[in-house]
């Protein structure tokens, strides 16, 4: 990937990580969400946690990576215990 087009798609992935955190974070305040809505919701922010997790070992950016993979794999063991 050239740089430029590296960069679009790196903060695409970042921008987008941080819509699904937004409409998370409004979704489980709201008491008509279901659990399993609220499950599918905390796949989704595993995933994106994975994709920032990418982007910051592509820029180098290793100091918070391995919180980031700890975090993913705490979402997707509980969610794999239901």
């Amino acid at each position: 990937m050239t740089e430029p087009i590296a960069e679009y798609a790196e903060s695409h992935i970042i921008r987008a990580a941080r819509n699904d955190a937004a409409y998370a974070l409004t979704m489980a305040q709201r008491p008509e969400v279901s659990r399993d809505d609220l499950c599918l919701l905390i796949l989704k922010l595993a995933n994106a946690v994975q994709d920032v997790v990418n982007v910051a070992e592509l820029r180098g950016e290793r100091l918070n990576a391995p919180a980031a993979r700890a975090l993913e794999k705490a979402l997707r063991e509980a969610l794999s215990g239901r």
